[in-house]
């Protein structure tokens, strides 16, 4: 255990902080809309600015025993300025401390690598923080129990608890106990994977979109792909799946050069 500036316990977890944080600020209903209250009870500072000659998505900002927390809103919409600034609050109450020094103060600065693929020990605790801040276990596991893990689900789920189609479609892969895998690209390469438990040992070690899949067609045209087709599995998977038909889905959002695939069997 470790004690923080007022001598309050701190839980190393960012699982069990994240619950307990929801618990004691008595948050009820969605916790997004609850995270400036949360900040401004711990007498954390916050700004929202577009900071469009930045590439950081977060700072916490250091001042002796006082924090301000600073969200560029250039970078993404309102679900990622969410996520952003849950992150940012999961280093102050994880008790984090400053990695960097900027105009002669002491700061955690978090770009998008850093949130989304980092493999640094406080960014990925940072990021469990907020997941579990923003979409808690037991009332999201509800929400998408019996449902069929599509588009339709992320999206549905993504606009109640006012996140990003990302971060919820990675909570969804992390949750469900068919096997699924959500894998984002950026052009024909592929920038992340988040497959579920019975999922995670068989999808290839791939780099880039395989060829004479619906997803390299879908991404070149532009088009989204409205329903699921079935897949070639070989195509995808280091190991057969005896007896299962895969499935694969694509997502390209209008004008961008980012898609998500999902894939299931």
């Amino acid at each position: 255990m470790l004690m923080n500036y007022w001598g309050m316990i701190k839980l190393a977890d960012p699982i069990s902080k994240a619950s307990q944080v929801l618990t004691n600020k008595q948050i009820d209903g969605v916790p997004a809309l609850a995270l400036q209250d949360i900040a401004a009870d711990e007498g954390v500072k916050f700004k929202f600015d577009k900071y469009p000659n930045d590439s950081w998505d977060g700072t916490l900002l250091f001042k002796s025993d006082k924090r301000a927390i600073l969200i560029n809103t250039q970078r993404g919409l309102i679900g990622r300025h969410n996520f952003t600034f849950a992150h940012e609050l999961g280093h102050y109450f994880l008790d984090h401390q400053p990695t960097a020094t900027i105009n002669g103060k002491p700061v955690i600065r978090c770009t998008t690598a850093d949130i989304r693929d980092s493999a640094n020990s406080n960014e990925v605790e940072a990021n469990r923080f907020a997941a579990e801040l923003l979409m808690p276990a037991e009332q999201f596991r509800l929400d998408m129990a019996g449902a069929p893990i599509d588009f339709g689900l992320i999206s549905s789920l993504s606009n109640k608890y006012m996140v990003s189609k990302h971060a919820c479609g990675i909570r969804i892969a992390n949750f469900t106990q068919a096997p699924c895998v959500i894998i984002r690209t950026s052009g024909m390469n592929i920038i992340g994977v988040t497959a579920s438990r019975s999922a995670s040992n068989f999808l290839q070690n791939l780099a880039t979109i395989p060829a004479r899949t619906t997803a390299q067609k879908v991404i070149a045209t532009g088009f989204w792909q409205k329903e699921f087709a079935e897949c070639t599995s070989s195509l995808w998977l280091q190991r057969t799946i005896p007896n299962e038909t895969m499935y694969e889905c694509t997502y390209v959002p209008k004008d961008s050069n980012f898609a998500t695939i999902i894939l299931k069997w």
